[in-house]
């Protein structure tokens, strides 16, 4: 093949074949399959979380393919989705690291103002567990408990007393939102304090979340981010309360009363809502209060569910 009509040899296209062009056909229908397994839920827990553990696969591949694409063997180029999707292929067959577990365990707390009559919890976390959990805590707390030691990765909070605002975050900078992979997985567990409402307002990437929250009297929430777990327990409301869920590739299962409705919005692309549940008792039959579920995005899974 020639090259602008100047008679040169392009390698890239040896007997006819266009090697760059497979190798990226290879790419969107390795990457592809595992999108909709994970749709599916039939990936491990964390998949894409561990994955992202792997990024330097990355560069790796976009070195093949600026070493041999001009090659003499151009066809070498297909190493490069071979690697990113033998990667995965382990990360999924493996299942999730025991890398948590390695670090210590060092405290985190939230202190409570005297004058405080409701609070918000902010979750900021990429590549990251955390589970939260409402209990007791003694008046001068809003939220204590622990987190692992992943050095500049570790989930730590940030909190502004006056304005009553909590952030967990494992963000490198406390201005922007920025994470870069680790060895360690950052993980953190927090009891947050019943005796105040609470709003959440989550921003998650690639993070495992569990917020059981049945005896906390929670006004509003809302998720956006991408390929998250959230499981979220919540209790009876007192009045209705917005559920605004954003993002792409989430799992979310939401677990309330069986007395308690939710009413459910669906926006977006390819998003499924799965209720697996009958409203039961007075509550149900007299439209009472309840949750409010709005969901944007696109490749969404909510569950709902009694509990």
């Amino acid at each position: 093949m020639t090259d602008g009509g100047r008679g040169r040899h392009d390698p890239v296209y040896d007997s006819g074949v266009r090697w760059v062009r497979v190798s990226k056909g290879l790419y969107l229908v390795g990457i592809g399959t595992f999108l909709l397994l994970t749709t599916q839920g039939l990936l491990p827990p964390g998949f894409w979380t561990e994955a992202a553990a792997y990024w330097p696969v990355l560069l790796v591949a976009l070195g093949i393919r600026l070493v041999f694409e001009r090659s003499p063997m151009p066809a070498l180029v297909l190493l490069g989705p071979i690697l990113v999707l033998g990667t995965l292929m382990y990360v999924a067959k493996r299942g999730p690291a025991r890398a948590e577990g390695e670090g210590e365990w060092v405290p985190i707390r939230a202190e409570r103002s005297a004058t405080l009559a409701g609070w918000t919890f902010e979750g900021r976390l990429a590549l990251a567990s955390l589970d939260v959990t409402s209990r007791r805590l003694p008046r001068g707390l809003l939220a204590v408990g622990r987190a692992i030691d992943a050095g500049r990765h570790s989930v730590r909070v940030a909190e502004d007393a006056a304005s009553g605002r909590v952030r967990v975050t494992n963000s490198l900078s406390d201005r922007t939102f920025l994470i870069v992979p680790g060895v360690r997985r950052a993980r953190g567990e927090l009891g947050v304090t019943t005796a105040l409402p609470v709003a959440l307002d989550l921003d998650l990437a690639l993070t495992t979340a569990r917020l059981d929250l049945p005896m906390s009297p929670v006004t509003r929430l809302s998720f956006d981010g991408a390929f998250n777990e959230l499981t979220l327990r919540l209790g009876e409301p007192a009045d209705d309360v917005r559920l605004d869920l954003e993002g792409a590739f989430n799992q979310v299962v939401l677990e309330v009363p069986a007395t308690t409705q939710v009413r459910v919005r669906r926006e977006g692309f390819m998003n499924i809502v799965d209720q697996r549940r009958e409203v039961q008792g007075a509550r149900g039959a007299d439209g009472g209060p309840g949750y409010r579920l709005r969901l944007e995005g696109a490749f969404n899974r909510v569950v709902i569910r009694s509990g």
